[in-house]
């Protein structure tokens, strides 16, 4: 092993020299990155970006449970932006690879929508971001009509079922009204006795029970009946109303534009000064190694040529 020496130190001041010695060809480096990445910068084709943020909410009104077990807003938000690599979404946007131009993200804690357009100019990415924004915008409702539709299917189908379980009742009770007496001896045993177990004072107390308390059930059905039959048909004529359904939908969905589209002032890429700026401190570094290197292997150079 050679002996330590103090000439082996590297001392500031050396470092320093070194520096100085290379110094034309640090700075040569430096202005040299920052002036080709600078006129890069401006002969690169700007892109234009906006970005619009929408609040997403539900009000609380609701019209015969229409309303009422819709899809999430999150799950629609976030398949709406889960559709960005989809041949639907490119066909509503007009161009054949969405990823190019737009974007979108949803924050579920916040409940807000970002969506952003990209363009060749400040007005082609604003006309980009209304159309976006629009596209979601019949993206939800569209979704949420269909979910309303569903509801108003399975109301109607309950109702038809409601329906035909009275209409058989009724003709239960029908049948047995034709074959129950409808005269008989008032007994106020019978009478006291049904009342303590609840029954209607008023059937209790007639003349024959059992034909007052199955005619009170026949005018109960009758009117149960009458009502299912008229919601039966409110139901089914509001089927025939998409439109009706989608005002209400579109009155129900909250869409309130934060951030709204609109034509950037600068173009979001290229940036020619932060470029210029990281390009000089890289080129800055580069130098600096570059002077280590070379004053490092010129002794060896030289000793060769001896």
């Amino acid at each position: 092993m050679e002996p330590y020496t103090q000439s082996d130190e590297l001392s500031l001041r050396d470092l320093y020299l070194v520096l100085k010695r290379r110094q034309n060809l640090i700075l040569g480096l430096t202005l040299s990155a920052a002036i080709l990445v600078f006129a890069a910068s401006l002969l690169w084709p700007k892109t234009y970006t906006s970005q619009v943020v929408v609040s997403l909410s539900l009000s609380n009104q609701s019209s015969q449970g229409l309303l009422n077990n819709l899809p999430s807003l999150a799950g629609l938000a976030q398949g709406f932006v889960d559709l960005q690599q989809t041949r639907l979404l490119a066909n509503q946007l007009g161009v054949d690879d969405p990823t190019r131009y737009y974007k979108a993200r949803f924050d579920e804690k916040r409940g807000l929508l970002f969506l952003t357009a990209q363009g060749g100019t400040a007005a082609e990415a604003g006309e980009r971001a209304e159309r976006i924004l629009q596209v979601a915008r019949t993206y939800l409702e569209r979704n949420l009509l269909e979910g309303a539709q569903a509801n108003l299917r399975a109301a109607l189908t309950q109702a038809r079922l409601d329906l035909r379980a009275a209409q058989d009742g009724l003709k239960g009770i029908q049948a047995q009204l034709k074959v129950a007496p409808d005269r008989a001896a008032s007994n106020a045993t019978i009478a006291a006795g049904l009342e303590a177990r609840g029954n209607d004072p008023q059937a209790a107390r007639a003349s024959n029970p059992a034909y007052t308390s199955l005619s009170l059930d026949e005018s109960r059905l009758r009117s149960q009946i009458a009502q299912l039959e008229a919601r039966i048909t409110t139901l089914s004529d509001f089927l025939k109303q998409p439109e009706a359904i989608g005002q209400l939908v579109s009155q129900a969905l909250l869409v309130q534009v934060l951030v709204p589209p609109a034509e950037p002032l600068r173009p979001s890429f290229p940036r020619p000064l932060l470029f210029t700026v990281v390009a000089g401190v890289l080129g800055l570094l580069l130098g600096v190694i570059w002077a280590f290197v070379a004053e490092a292997i010129q002794p060896r150079e030289a000793s060769k040529g001896i």
